[in-house]
Protein backbone atom coordinates (compact mmCIF):
# COMPACT_ATOMS: atom_id res chain seq x y z
CA UNK A 1 0.00 0.00 0.00
CA UNK A 2 1.34 3.39 -0.86
CA UNK A 3 1.51 6.21 1.65
CA UNK A 4 -1.72 8.08 2.26
CA UNK A 5 -0.34 11.62 2.32
CA UNK A 6 -3.41 13.33 3.69
CA UNK A 7 -3.46 11.68 7.11
CA UNK A 8 -0.15 9.86 7.12
CA UNK A 9 -1.50 6.32 6.97
CA UNK A 10 0.24 3.62 5.00
CA UNK A 11 -0.06 -0.08 4.34
CA UNK A 12 -2.68 -1.92 6.33
CA UNK A 13 -3.30 1.12 8.53
CA UNK A 14 -5.40 2.47 5.67
CA UNK A 15 -9.00 1.42 6.41
CA UNK A 16 -10.21 -1.47 4.27
CA UNK A 17 -13.15 0.64 3.06
CA UNK A 18 -10.76 3.31 1.81
CA UNK A 19 -8.74 0.66 -0.03
CA UNK A 20 -11.93 -0.55 -1.73
CA UNK A 21 -12.88 2.98 -2.71
CA UNK A 22 -9.40 3.60 -4.10
CA UNK A 23 -9.55 0.54 -6.38
CA UNK A 24 -13.14 1.27 -7.44
CA UNK A 25 -12.36 4.92 -8.14
CA UNK A 26 -9.24 4.05 -10.13
CA UNK A 27 -11.18 1.43 -12.13
CA UNK A 28 -13.95 3.91 -12.90
CA UNK A 29 -11.52 6.67 -13.83
CA UNK A 30 -9.67 4.44 -16.28
CA UNK A 31 -12.53 2.49 -17.87
CA UNK A 32 -15.11 5.28 -18.20
CA UNK A 33 -15.50 6.92 -21.57
CA UNK A 34 -14.77 10.62 -21.33
CA UNK A 35 -14.62 13.27 -24.03
CA UNK A 36 -11.14 14.38 -22.99
CA UNK A 37 -9.42 11.00 -23.00
CA UNK A 38 -9.30 7.86 -25.08
CA UNK A 39 -11.24 4.83 -23.91
CA UNK A 40 -9.32 1.98 -22.30
CA UNK A 41 -10.98 -1.44 -22.34
CA UNK A 42 -11.93 -3.42 -19.26
CA UNK A 43 -9.18 -6.02 -19.69
CA UNK A 44 -6.46 -3.39 -20.07
CA UNK A 45 -7.85 -1.51 -17.07
CA UNK A 46 -7.69 -4.64 -14.94
CA UNK A 47 -4.09 -5.19 -16.07
CA UNK A 48 -3.23 -1.69 -14.82
CA UNK A 49 -4.90 -2.40 -11.47
CA UNK A 50 -3.03 -5.71 -11.19
CA UNK A 51 0.25 -3.92 -11.90
CA UNK A 52 -0.62 -1.40 -9.19
CA UNK A 53 -1.32 -4.30 -6.82
CA UNK A 54 2.14 -5.69 -7.56
CA UNK A 55 3.64 -2.25 -6.89
CA UNK A 56 1.86 -2.02 -3.55
CA UNK A 57 -0.55 0.74 -4.57
CA UNK A 58 -3.63 -1.51 -4.48
CA UNK A 59 -4.65 -4.31 -2.17
CA UNK A 60 -4.43 -7.55 -4.23
CA UNK A 61 -7.46 -9.07 -2.44
CA UNK A 62 -9.59 -6.11 -3.48
CA UNK A 63 -8.36 -6.30 -7.08
CA UNK A 64 -9.23 -10.04 -7.13
CA UNK A 65 -12.70 -9.22 -5.81
CA UNK A 66 -13.11 -6.56 -8.50
CA UNK A 67 -12.14 -9.08 -11.18
CA UNK A 68 -14.84 -11.46 -9.89
CA UNK A 69 -17.37 -8.61 -10.02
CA UNK A 70 -16.33 -7.73 -13.58
CA UNK A 71 -16.69 -11.40 -14.60
CA UNK A 72 -20.17 -11.56 -13.06
CA UNK A 73 -21.14 -8.28 -14.73
CA UNK A 74 -19.90 -9.53 -18.11
CA UNK A 75 -21.86 -12.78 -17.71
CA UNK A 76 -24.96 -10.74 -16.83
CA UNK A 77 -24.47 -8.57 -19.92
CA UNK A 78 -24.14 -11.70 -22.05
CA UNK A 79 -27.33 -13.11 -20.51
CA UNK A 80 -29.28 -9.90 -21.19
CA UNK A 81 -28.01 -9.80 -24.75
CA UNK A 82 -29.09 -13.43 -25.27
CA UNK A 83 -32.56 -12.51 -23.98
CA UNK A 84 -32.72 -9.66 -26.48
CA UNK A 85 -31.51 -11.99 -29.24
CA UNK A 86 -34.38 -14.37 -28.42
CA UNK A 87 -36.81 -11.46 -28.79
CA UNK A 88 -35.23 -10.41 -32.10
CA UNK A 89 -35.45 -13.99 -33.42
CA UNK A 90 -39.16 -14.09 -32.55
CA UNK A 91 -39.71 -10.85 -34.44
CA UNK A 92 -37.75 -12.11 -37.45
CA UNK A 93 -39.78 -15.33 -37.49
CA UNK A 94 -43.04 -13.35 -37.29
CA UNK A 95 -42.04 -10.97 -40.08
CA UNK A 96 -40.77 -13.83 -42.26
CA UNK A 97 -44.22 -15.38 -41.88
CA UNK A 98 -45.69 -12.04 -42.97
CA UNK A 99 -43.36 -12.10 -45.98
CA UNK A 100 -44.47 -15.64 -46.90
CA UNK A 101 -48.10 -14.52 -46.73
CA UNK A 102 -47.24 -11.56 -48.93
CA UNK A 103 -45.61 -13.84 -51.51
CA UNK A 104 -48.65 -16.13 -51.47
CA UNK A 105 -50.98 -13.16 -51.82
CA UNK A 106 -48.94 -11.78 -54.71
CA UNK A 107 -48.83 -15.12 -56.54
CA UNK A 108 -52.51 -15.87 -55.93
CA UNK A 109 -54.86 -15.27 -58.84
CA UNK A 110 -58.03 -15.16 -56.80
CA UNK A 111 -58.92 -11.92 -55.07
CA UNK A 112 -60.45 -13.81 -52.12
CA UNK A 113 -57.14 -15.64 -51.49
CA UNK A 114 -55.24 -12.38 -51.79
CA UNK A 115 -57.55 -10.82 -49.20
CA UNK A 116 -57.22 -13.91 -47.00
CA UNK A 117 -53.41 -13.65 -46.92
CA UNK A 118 -53.51 -9.88 -46.43
CA UNK A 119 -55.80 -10.32 -43.43
CA UNK A 120 -53.32 -12.85 -42.03
CA UNK A 121 -50.56 -10.31 -42.52
CA UNK A 122 -52.57 -7.63 -40.71
CA UNK A 123 -53.03 -9.97 -37.74
CA UNK A 124 -49.26 -10.44 -37.48
CA UNK A 125 -48.40 -6.75 -37.69
CA UNK A 126 -47.52 -4.92 -34.49
CA UNK A 127 -47.93 -1.21 -33.87
CA UNK A 128 -46.26 0.86 -36.56
CA UNK A 129 -45.89 -1.97 -39.06
CA UNK A 130 -47.61 -1.75 -42.42
CA UNK A 131 -47.61 -3.50 -45.79
CA UNK A 132 -45.19 -0.84 -47.00
CA UNK A 133 -42.61 -0.94 -44.19
CA UNK A 134 -42.55 -4.49 -42.82
CA UNK A 135 -39.72 -5.62 -45.11
CA UNK A 136 -37.44 -2.77 -44.00
CA UNK A 137 -38.29 -3.56 -40.36
CA UNK A 138 -37.40 -7.21 -41.02
CA UNK A 139 -34.06 -6.10 -42.45
CA UNK A 140 -33.42 -3.93 -39.37
CA UNK A 141 -34.13 -6.88 -37.08
CA UNK A 142 -31.71 -9.05 -39.06
CA UNK A 143 -29.03 -6.36 -38.78
CA UNK A 144 -29.72 -6.05 -35.04
CA UNK A 145 -29.32 -9.82 -34.70
CA UNK A 146 -25.93 -9.67 -36.42
CA UNK A 147 -24.86 -6.76 -34.22
CA UNK A 148 -25.91 -8.49 -30.99
CA UNK A 149 -24.24 -11.73 -32.06
CA UNK A 150 -21.00 -9.82 -32.62
CA UNK A 151 -21.38 -8.15 -29.22
CA UNK A 152 -21.74 -11.55 -27.54
CA UNK A 153 -18.69 -12.88 -29.36
CA UNK A 154 -16.66 -9.86 -28.20
CA UNK A 155 -17.92 -10.26 -24.63
CA UNK A 156 -16.95 -13.94 -24.58
CA UNK A 157 -13.49 -13.08 -25.93
CA UNK A 158 -13.11 -10.38 -23.28
CA UNK A 159 -14.31 -12.77 -20.58
CA UNK A 160 -11.75 -15.34 -21.69
CA UNK A 161 -8.99 -12.71 -21.44
CA UNK A 162 -10.19 -11.53 -18.02
CA UNK A 163 -10.24 -15.08 -16.64
CA UNK A 164 -6.58 -15.46 -17.64
CA UNK A 165 -5.52 -12.50 -15.49
CA UNK A 166 -3.63 -13.30 -12.30
CA UNK A 167 -3.15 -10.95 -9.37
Amino acid sequence: MELDIQIGLKGFAIPYEAQIIRVADEYDAIVSKRQYKTHIGVTDTLKILIENAHNGKNNPRIVKALIRVVIDDTLYEISCTYNYIDYIKEQIKRLETVDKYNQKATSSKSESKQNYYKEGMKMLFTEGETFENYSSILLQYKQALDTRTNIINKLYAELKDIKKLKV
